[in-house]
C-alpha cells in the first residue's frame, strides 16, 4: 500500500510544475488544503478504541536464535505502533480515541498474518466499555532489520586498507515493520477495514572506522522502536482528513487595484481583495488585466474553502487570457471538488 506521503507527493505535482513555470509577474502563495483520507470510516463512528491483539504466541527455534527476538520484545514493539497512531489520530477531530488495558494473543500464533476476527460478544463489550462506537485492533504485527549487502562492504573496506586509502565507512540497513488491521462496527456486525499496511525505513551509519559503523548499525532496538512508531502514524494518516500546505501562484499588481488587492490578501485580508479584483475584472476593457484578475478572484475563493466559485473564477481566467497555468489551476480545483465529496462523506458534513 502506498503511504500518505507518497501518495499527496503525487497530487502535489502539478502544482510544483506551476512553481517551476512561474515568472516574475507571480508571487508564490501557500493554501492550506484539507485532503481526505485514502481510507474512508463512516462518519457515524465518531469515537473510536484502539486495541493491540497481535501479541504472538509462539516463535520457532531457529527465528528465536536468527533475530534474537522474544515475545515481550513483539509486545513492546506493537504497543509502540499504536502509540504512535494514537498520537497521530488525536491531532485530528475526526474521532474521540480510547486505549484498550492491556493486550491479547494474535490469532495467527506467530503474528504474521490474519486470522479468525474477535466474536462480536468481545467487540460489543468494548464498545460498551469504552463508550465507543468501533474498535480498530492492530491484528498482527512484526518488524525486521537488516544491514544492506555486509559482505560487499567489508570486502571494500579490505580493498581500501590494502591500497592505504584513508576513506570513510559507510554502512546501511533497512527497519520495515508489517501490520494488519480491522476496523470493528458492532452496529451493522460488519468489518468496515482489513489489510496489510507496510512501512519501511533507511538507515546510515558512517564512521572512519568499520568494526564501528557495523557496530552502530547493529544495535536495532532504536531502529526498530522507530519504525514501529512511524508505522502506526503512517496508518493514521491514512485513516483521517488532514490539513496540508500546497503552493499557490498569485498575480502580482504592478499599480493601481491590483496592487491593492495583493496587499490585501498578503494580510489576510481575502474577502477585501476578492471584492478589488472583482472591480478591476468588471471595469477593465483588456483581457491580460481580466485574466490575472479572474485567477487571483479564483486563488482568493479558495483560500476561503468557497471551491464552487473558485472553479467558476478560473475559468473565466482561462477564457479571457488562454493561459496555461490557468487551465492547470481550473484541474487543480476540480479536483478538489471531486475530493470533497469524499471529504463529506467522512465528516458527515
Amino acid at each position: 500500500m502506498k503511504t500518505m506521503k507518497n501518495l499527496y507527493a503525487t497530487l502535489s505535482f502539478s502544482t510544483l510544475l506551476m512553481l517551476i513555470i512561474s515568472c516574475g509577474g507571480t508571487r508564490n502563495m501557500q493554501v492550506e488544503v484539507m485532503r481526505p483520507a485514502q481510507i474512508t470510516i463512516t462518519q457515524e463512528i465518531k469515537s473510536i478504541a484502539l486495541l493491540n491483539r497481535s501479541v504472538p504466541t509462539a516463535k520457532t527455534g531457529a527465528e528465536a536464535i536468527l533475530t534474537g527476538e522474544t515475545p515481550v520484545q513483539d509486545k513492546e514493539l506493537s504497543e509502540e505502533c499504536l502509540r504512535g497512531l494514537s498520537d497521530l489520530l488525536n491531532t485530528s477531530n475526526r474521532f474521540v480515541v480510547k486505549r484498550c488495558e492491556g493486550t491479547m494473543n494474535a490469532s495467527d500464533e506467530k503474528s504474521l498474518q490474519f486470522g479468525a476476527p474477535l466474536d462480536w460478544s468481545i467487540i460489543d463489550s468494548l464498545c460498551n466499555k469504552y463508550g465507543v462506537e468501533g474498535i480498530l485492533v492492530l491484528e498482527y504485527f512484526d518488524t525486521d532489520f537488516t544491514v544492506a549487502n555486509p559482505g560487499a562492504t567489508a570486502a571494500a573496506a579490505v580493498g581500501n586498507v590494502l591500497s592505504g586509502n584513508q576513506t570513510t565507512y559507510e554502512v546501511r540497513g533497512t527497519a520495515t515493520a508489517n501490520a494488519g488491521f480491522r476496523v470493528y462496527y458492532p452496529k451493522t456486525k460488519s468489518i468496515l477495514y482489513e489489510d496489510r499496511f507496510d512501512f519501511k525505513k533507511y538507515w546510515t551509519q558512517r564512521s572512519t572506522n568499520l568494526s564501528e559503523a557495523i557496530g552502530k548499525m547493529i544495535k536495532r532496538n532504536a531502529a526498530l522502536i522507530d519504525v514501529s512508531y512511524e508505522t502506526g502514524e503512517e496508518f493514521a494518516m491514512a485513516v483521517v482528513p488532514l490539513y496540508y500546505w500546497e503552493h499557490r501562484d498569485m498575480y502580482k499588481g504592478k499599480k493601481g487595484d491590483m496592487e491593492r488587492g495583493e496587499r490585501q490578501a498578503l494580510t489576510k485580508d481575502w474577502e477585501g481583495a476578492i471584492k478589488t479584483w472583482t472591480e478591476v475584472y468588471e471595469m477593465n476593457n483588456k483581457s491580460k488585466i481580466r485574466a490575472k484578475a479572474a485567477f487571483n478572484v479564483a486563488l482568493g475563493y479558495e483560500v476561503m474553502g468557497k471551491l464552487q466559485e473558485s472553479q467558476v473564477w478560473v475559468q473565466r481566467a482561462y477564457v479571457e487570457g488562454g493561459k496555461k497555468a490557468a487551465m492547470e489551476y481550473s484541474n487543480i480545483i476540480d479536483g478538489r471538488l471531486r475530493e470533497q465529496q469524499k471529504l463529506d462523506e467522512q465528516l458527515g458534513e
